[in-house]
């Protein structure tokens, strides 16, 4: 859960400098945020083995 909030603040900060006009800082926004949640995701689908 803790992610998404991660998640859901960059995508904030990333559509508040996209308004704001720095397209440059909200693409990078944008690309930290997917990243996050690329993240999440593979650490979802992908189970280890139990020791």
């Amino acid at each position: 859960m803790k992610h998404h909030i991660i998640t859901v603040m960059i995508l904030a900060v990333a559509v508040a400098c996209y308004l704001a006009g720095y397209s440059g800082v909200g693409n990078t926004a944008f690309i930290v945020g997917a990243g996050f949640e690329t993240w999440f995701w593979i650490r979802l689908l992908i189970k280890r083995p139990s020791a």
